[in-house]
């Protein structure tokens, strides 16, 4: 299964249905999500804490995040955490960050009338 691409410098929803152990759907006491650069560390890794609010029926919680221009391209998880009454419990899922303003970079090769300095 290949991983969701989210662009850079947009909002995203992240979202999550949480439910108990026999997976009834429930509403948690609080829920927080956290961004990691995936492999490695980054200045701009982790971010977060992110506050989650409920987005939908019961179970259904997210937080709407902007994706800064300079968050590093690559691989990175989204990991949530809540509380219920009774426990604590996680999850998480991996994303691909990407940058789709400048698609056209790397990919053709330097015309013939264009010279690269630096």
């Amino acid at each position: 299964m290949s991983k969701e691409e989210v662009t850079r410098g947009t909002r995203k929803t992240f979202t999550v249905y949480i439910t108990d152990s026999l997976g009834n759907a429930q509403d948690p006491n609080s829920c927080t999500l956290t961004l990691v650069k995936e492999g490695e560390y980054g200045y701009d890794s982790p971010l977060g804490p992110y506050t989650c609010s409920k987005v939908g029926a019961t179970g259904y919680w997210g937080a709407d995040i902007l994706l800064r221009d300079t968050m590093t391209l690559g691989d990175w998880v989204a990991v949530f955490d809540w509380v219920t009454s009774v426990e604590f419990d996680s999850e998480e899922w991996s994303f691909t960050v990407v940058d789709k303003r400048r698609p056209w970079i790397n990919k053709r090769p330097t015309p013939v009338n264009v010279k690269v300095v630096g």
